[in-house]
């Protein structure tokens, strides 16, 4: 028996054996319930059924610790490392010469061995919280162990069953603080599965499948159905994937010529191929869905679309680009991430530079230089961009680097290719000559907790130069939609205590670790399970009518999110439409098939 303080603890310790963890039992506040032993993936926990209290095996042990995050009454202490192995190291493509290089910079696993290799690391939790951690719910050590069985096709089809969009999650999630983030050996302290990279792997050896018809008991679950999916991107090309797989008739309005949404105009080549952005919606096509480009959608377009579909879909994305409001921001070379973006792609596509980006014909400078206001993943975009037409580029990020919301393969990537990135740094004013930008001045800022904002030091001003300035800094929901739908956007918050099962699989207990960006000793830091528990609250959300027949998914739903999310969020609203199979026509008269007034009938 040992003292801890005035609290007195039977404990019941297992005798180390080959493994290097060694587990103790406090057996007196050991209650039996067995939430360790049904999750422990390794069979290392069995139960003493003459005391009621489980014991453990030292050398079955790997010290993932699920044993320790699980118990109720913090009954388990492992000690020892955890025996996570290597992880499988990505190689990244530094090119010698940037100017017009638009081949992807982050490469796959190199081959079977290496693969194989990293499915092997996978422990196969009984309650894998890595799944949580996945805003689609993908089906991961599934995935996986077809990638061990050599299996490419059942691996697909493990993922098609919540994905439709693996070949572009696998390059554009950022995996830490989602998936991995909720990997068992993450949550440990060790090097999570590299579950990003096996995905892409899958793609990588075989093409997605095309959506192929899912009949059920009842037959196809969509027959009969018009829907109206609005918007291009990721929340519509999800919805439009389940609802054709279903037998629905489907339309996919987008505004823009070029379907993807952010996936072809906001992510360049080097991260994103255009193949790969483009293929959902060519395979859409094949399978019989109807895209009209160019059509753009308005509020006050969508009683005519309630009138002619059963359905409508709206997920046109927060494409409104945020602008600094500073003294100077009218001035001409002042410009968004989006112009900036569309216009890169022309230049590196073949374009010439001077005559798409005309405002910087009167720059004395050899390299003109480029301002990014912003430190995310889409500042990186156009600071690494700029790079390759032969520009300068400093980014600017008013955040701690250790709460900045941009991946650290993005920050190494950028800063290798000359990217000066400046975090704890604003803009207060430009300044220029002849009515455009030639200079910016900056501040230093502060910034101690995640939950605070950074305060300005205007006090210390610098002046860099600057022949473009492009606001990097996000994006909103047209006003248009957001004035307009109730309820919008929806928190990603959680309301009330956890479901059990969130409770009981650890995932709340341990703050995430964002991979190459540190941590803050003292700071407050979500955990997984936070996260991933804010996301099912848009979740729920997605598979709710904020409208007879109308629904909602990605950005427009929540504001700014990410690709998988929006993903998810669309095949969610797809899967409501199909249970509730709403119809366009009046149910009084729906038994002679009289339309509503004002709806034309197909």
């Amino acid at each position: 028996m040992t003292m801890t303080g005035s609290v007195a603890s039977d404990t019941r310790e297992i005798a180390p054996a080959q493994s290097d963890c060694h587990v103790t039992v406090l057996t007196d506040r050991c209650a039996g319930c067995q939430e360790c032993l049904v999750r422990c993936p390794t069979g290392a926990i069995a139960l003493d059924q003459a005391g009621w209290v489980v014991t453990v095996t030292d050398a079955a042990c790997v010290g993932c610790r699920q044993c320790e995050r699980t118990c109720p009454f913090s009954a388990i202490v492992v000690a020892g490392p955890a025996l996570a192995g290597a992880r499988a190291g990505t190689i990244t493509r530094h090119p010698a010469n940037l100017a017009g290089d638009t081949a992807e910079t982050r490469q796959g696993l190199s081959d079977w061995d290496e693969a194989l290799a990293e499915a092997a690391r996978c422990l196969q939790c009984p309650d894998p919280t890595c799944v949580r951690g996945c805003p689609a719910h993908n089906d991961i050590p599934g995935f996986i162990a077809a990638i061990a069985a050599r299996d490419l096709a059942g691996a697909h089809d493990v993922l098609a069953r919540t994905s439709m969009l693996p070949d572009v999650c696998s390059r554009v999630c950022d995996q830490s603080v989602q998936c991995e983030g909720a990997c068992s050996w993450a949550l440990a302290g060790a090097a999570p599965v590299a579950i990003g990279a096996l995905e892409r792997f899958v793609c990588d050896q075989a093409p997605v499948p095309s959506p192929g018809r899912v009949p059920g008991e009842a037959g196809l679950a969509g027959e009969g159905l018009s829907v109206a999916v609005v918007g291009a991107g990721p929340a519509g090309a999800a919805a439009a994937w389940e609802l054709v797989r279903a037998g629905a008739f489907v339309t996919i309005y987008d505004r823009d010529e070029r379907p993807g949404g952010l996936m072809s105009w906001g992510i360049p080549d080097f991260t994103l191929p255009d193949a790969i952005a483009a293929r959902p919606f060519a395979q859409l096509a094949n399978a019989g869905a109807e895209l009209r480009a160019g059509s753009a959608v308005h509020v006050a377009d969508l009683p005519g679309l309630l009138a002619e579909y059963d359905a409508v879909l709206l997920a046109v994305g927060a494409a409104e680009p945020l602008r600094l409001p500073v003294p100077g921001a009218e001035l001409g070379g002042v410009t968004d991430a989006t112009s900036f973006l569309q216009r890169a792609k022309a230049v590196l596509e073949g374009g010439d530079r001077a005559e798409v980006f005309p405002e910087l014909a009167s720059t004395d400078r050899r390299s003109p230089a480029v301002l990014v206001i912003g430190g995310g993943n889409t500042a990186m975009d156009v600071a690494r961009s700029a790079r390759r037409m032969g520009m300068t580029a400093t980014c600017v990020e008013w955040l701690d680097p250790r709460f900045a919301a941009v991946r650290a393969d993005e920050l190494a990537e950028a800063r290798a290719e000359g990217v000066d990135v400046r975090f704890l740094t604003t803009l207060i004013r430009l300044q220029g000559e002849g009515g455009r930008v030639r200079r910016a001045v900056l501040a230093p800022t502060g910034q101690d907790r995640p939950d605070r904002r950074p305060v300005v030091y205007d006090g210390r001003p610098m002046t860099v130069p600057a022949d473009l300035v492009v606001m990097a800094m996000g994006y909103r929901v047209a006003k248009e939609f957001a004035d307009t739908l109730p309820g919008t956007p929806v928190r990603r918050m959680a309301e009330g205590v956890p479901d059990r099962r969130w409770q009981a699989s650890g995932l709340l207990a341990v703050p995430v670790r964002r991979r190459g960006h540190g941590t803050s000793a003292g700071a407050p830091q979500p955990s997984a399970g936070e996260l991933a528990l804010g996301r099912e609250a848009c979740l729920i959300a997605a598979g709710l009518p904020v409208a007879e027949r109308l629904y909602l998914s990605g950005d427009v739903l929540t504001g700014p999110a990410t690709v998988v999310e929006a993903m998810a969020q669309g095949k969610r609203a797809a899967q409501a439409i199909l249970a509730s199979h709403p119809s366009r026509y009046d149910p009084a008269r729906d038994a002679v098939g009289v339309p509503v007034e004002g709806t034309a009938a197909r």
